[in-house]
């Protein structure tokens, strides 16, 4: 047995299907003669068999998900990221439509979704982030028939902010400078200080340092999984970098010097370069970010305390006014793509002097 109640003046449904589950929505209007000719038509729906509702297809896309991470095939964090936003989601239609059917999906206003994000104070970057996370979604949905328009069409997604704060040529030099000298006034050298100088000549991610190993191991190998890997060849004096789906070799022989001062304090047990002592793992991103942040500070030639990122960037900018093409570049820090690359050569006024300087 159905009925109608109202709600803020806005008429809702309240009935069950033919499995005897409840089922609950707004009906999207304020009219009493409106709202019964709804009803008499989703009673007639639900006398016979049921689309699948949207809380249903999102359980089964994360049970999807978790078989993918299972198979090396997506990462446990972005699954588990996908278990944060979808359910958000999922009470936001709850709020703002009731139950939704398969079959009604494109009747849900994702415009509405973002700007009730954004009204409620959470940055651009993280609304961008929860819309792509739905968006793929929908978009598996559309690949398994459930539906067939995209519907994120015309949404128009808040991208990350951009990231412009990067060392200019002296900054740059100072901070490495400065590194040297305090590696070679220690007499045993501060393993973050190697470590800043390892970013600094090579553009490595800190995410990427921090899984860095003394040697392959058994499961690093192929780039046909989520997996990430480092691992160091004491040989040829190179690194094999499989990071976001993304392998490349680096030379070291450059920067040999950090490695032969790890070497030094190696234990037998320790299968990472920048192991910690407390856990006998690889140290967290987290703490390698805190510990940046606090030497850095240090450094006063620089203008601001620069993050790692901002590093990884100064180091593509100086290979690009090097004159060192953009796909080497992209090769040796690990974009996927040029564009991403070419996005790191910004003119800045020094270069605009020189440019300027030829037409005299």
């Amino acid at each position: 047995m159905s009925s109608l109640y109202k709600k803020r003046d806005i008429y809702y449904y309240q009935g069950k299907d033919e499995d005897g589950n409840r089922i609950q929505r707004s009906l999207r209007t304020e009219d009493g003669a409106e709202a019964e000719a709804k009803k008499e038509k989703l009673d007639e729906r639900f006398s016979t068999d049921t689309p699948s509702t949207l809380t249903k297809l999102v359980e089964d896309y994360l049970e999807h998900r978790r078989r993918q991470v299972k198979r090396d095939e997506l990462s446990k964090r972005t699954v588990g990221t996908d278990g944060y936003i979808l359910p958000m989601f999922l009470d936001w239609v709850g709020t703002e439509y009731g139950t939704v059917f398969s079959d009604e999906l494109d009747e849900i206003d994702l415009s509405a979704f973002k700007e009730s994000r954004l009204a409620e104070g959470v940055s651009p970057t993280t609304v961008g982030t929860n819309l792509r996370h739905i968006q793929s979604f929908f978009s598996h949905l559309r690949r398994n028939g459930v539906i067939e328009k995209n519907l994120f069409r015309h949404l128009e997604i808040p991208q990350p902010r951009s990231r412009k704060v990067v060392p200019n040529e002296q900054e740059f030099q100072a901070l490495k400078d400065w590194l040297d000298e305090q590696i070679e006034q220690a007499d045993e050298p501060n393993w973050v200080h190697l470590l800043m100088k390892l970013a600094c000549h090579t553009g490595m991610r800190l995410g990427e340092i921090a899984i860095l190993k003394w040697e392959r191991g058994p499961e690093d190998f192929g780039t046909g999984h989520a997996r990430n890997y480092v691992y160091l060849d004491t040989q040829e004096k190179n690194l094999t970098v499989k990071f976001k789906r993304k392998l490349r070799r680096i030379p070291v022989g450059h920067v040999w010097g950090v490695f032969k001062e790890m070497m030094k304090r190696r234990e037998p047990t320790d299968t990472y370069v920048f192991t910690s002592p407390k856990t006998g793992s690889h140290y967290t991103v987290s703490v390698l970010c805190r510990r940046w942040k606090e030497e850095v500070k240090e450094v006063d030639a620089l203008s601001r305390p620069y993050t790692s990122h901002s590093i990884r960037h100064g180091v593509v900018t100086h290979l690009l006014r090097q004159g060192v093409p953009v796909y080497k570049v992209g090769k040796i820090v690990g974009h996927s793509l040029e564009k991403i690359t070419e996005r790191y050569s910004h003119f800045i006024p020094d270069d605009l002097e020189d440019a300027m300087d030829l037409l005299g």
